[in-house]
């Protein structure tokens, strides 16, 4: 990120945005998977608090093209510049997840270098192999039990307690409203496509392999520098157990062409005094056990739940049949889009006045805007300032428009409409609408710099609808010389 003039495109899911800001730092953007992520987020906040005053997103979805899957991500990208501040929660929870896995990682790397430490003590006393084997894997293989049964769906998001603890410090750090859904929509997210176990496992063995790495430098470390003796020692049991668990812990190392301790030297550790001919061969032992039975175990766990995990980040796609994003679908791609109005007619449609028997006492002109694209300028300039009202986005606009001209009717009233989208039941039954107040209705087809495919939708619905093909418009000056016409 640099200071200074930028210009920059940045392509969200097939959607891409032009930024030019001079003197600004632009954002980290959002990769595809952040972006439906960030969808998920919104869609559980709605879910939870209802529906946002999203007009404009839609409109701009709309207006944006590409797939519903698109539409939906561009919607939420939208929302949250307007309203949100959502993607900057993003980046602030990630940066806070990476900066508590660090600290979890120092915590581990100190962890190990204690336990290695630990188990073989000052050199003053011989080591017991059981109990330094048992120190340096028993939590490894009881946790790592715990997480394969919840990985064959024995278990919960419990089963991985590092995760949970890395999740609950990452929230720690961000308690801000919109940061919560984030980690609440990615849980979900890995719940709903069974990699919940693969996402928090990358933490816990990453963790694990740490720990065991430096458990094993400090191990090697303190062989290297002091003299140790190996014993093993018991009151109930006899050699043949220890025996038989030597050898049964040196298969796989003795596979590998390392020494192992044979059934003499296990009888030579039980007595009285180390036997110091056999230090390498227990050294070897206990640092082959660790590496095979703690180390690569947890070190192939974690390159497999990383793949996972990237697998899924690549070919993670939103659930449109989840009613949230049903509920948006007809909102964001009308089901008759390419040809015909959008929403199947009903019954009938509010009646179009073609009377006007209306009373106009100042011969008033009002130009609206309804549902206008956020490249279509309102006011345009090609219309007069003081003829020129509001945008009919919401439906309270609406309700104010309708309220305001039912007290004083218009004589010549236009309505903007952006004809790059299919006309829907809800406009023209707003157009019908407002024919009441004035004498005479005229509809103005913006299309910006597009041409307009849907245009002859447009006329047909609004021919057939009542209003007059005089009175459908296609360019700014005719629209502003029909405001102005003179009707005496």
């Amino acid at each position: 990120m640099a200071l200074g003039h930028r210009a920059a495109t940045v392509s969200y899911a097939g959607l891409c945005v032009s930024d030019t800001r001079p003197d600004t730092v632009t954002p980290d953007p959002l990769d595809a998977f952040e972006l439906r992520w960030l969808a998920e987020a919104t869609r559980l906040r709605e879910q939870a608090l209802g529906p946002l005053d999203a007009a404009d997103a839609n409109r701009a979805a709309r207006t944006g093209g590409g797939s519903l899957e698109q539409r939906v991500c561009q919607r939420a990208r939208v929302l949250d510049e307007t309203r949100g501040g959502m993607a900057d929660a993003l980046r602030r929870w990630r940066q806070h997840a990476q900066l508590v896995a660090l600290g979890l990682g120092v915590a581990a790397i100190v962890t190990g270098i204690g336990l290695g430490a630990s188990v073989l003590g000052d050199g003053q006393r011989p080591v017991n192999v059981i109990w330094a084997l048992t120190g340096l894997l028993g939590l490894h293989g009881l946790t790592l039990l715990i997480w394969l049964a919840a990985a064959v769906g024995l278990g919960s998001r419990g089963a991985s307690l590092a995760g949970r603890l890395w999740l609950d410090l990452t929230g720690r750090l961000g308690r801000r409203r919109d940061e919560t859904w984030l980690p609440r929509a990615l849980v979900d997210m890995g719940q709903r496509h069974g990699v919940l176990t693969a996402w928090l496992g990358r933490l816990s063995h990453g963790l694990w392999t740490l720990t065991l790495v430096s458990a094993l430098a400090s191990l090697l470390a303190l062989l290297a520098t002091r003299r140790y003796g190996f014993v093993w020692e018991t009151t109930i049991l006899s050699e043949e157990v220890f025996v038989h668990l030597t050898r049964a812990l040196g298969v796989l190392p003795g596979l590998l062409g390392l020494p192992m301790p044979d059934a003499a030297a296990v009888h030579r550790a039980g007595g009285a005094a180390p036997f110091a001919a056999d230090r390498q061969l227990w050294s070897a032992w206990l640092t082959s056990a660790l590496v095979v039975y703690g180390l690569l175990p947890r070190a192939l766990l974690w390159a497999w739940c990383a793949w996972r995990w990237r697998g899924f980040r690549r070919h993670f796609r939103l659930d449109l049949d989840d009613p949230g994003y049903a509920r948006l679908a007809r909102h964001l791609s009308p089901p008759t889009e390419a040809a015909g109005v959008s929403d199947a007619a009903p019954g009938q449609l509010p009646t179009f006045h073609t009377d006007h028997g209306t009373e106009i006492s100042d011969h008033a002109r009002q130009a609206l805007a309804l549902e206008l694209g956020p490249d279509l300028p309102w006011p345009p300039a090609a219309l007069p300032v003081a003829q020129t009202g509001g945008r009919l986005d919401t439906r309270d606009a609406r309700r104010a428009a309708l309220d305001a001209l039912a007290a004083h009717p218009v004589e010549r009233l236009l309505v903007a409409v952006d004809a790059r989208l299919s006309p829907d039941r809800g406009a023209l039954a707003l157009l019908a609408e407002l024919s009441r107040y004035s004498q005479r209705l005229g509809v103005w087809l913006c299309r910006g710099e597009l041409v307009a495919e849907r245009e002859p939708i447009w006329r047909d619905a609004l021919e057939r609808l009542g209003v007059g093909a005089d009175d459908i418009l296609a360019e700014a000056t005719t629209a502003r010389h029909w405001l102005e016409a003179d009707d005496d």
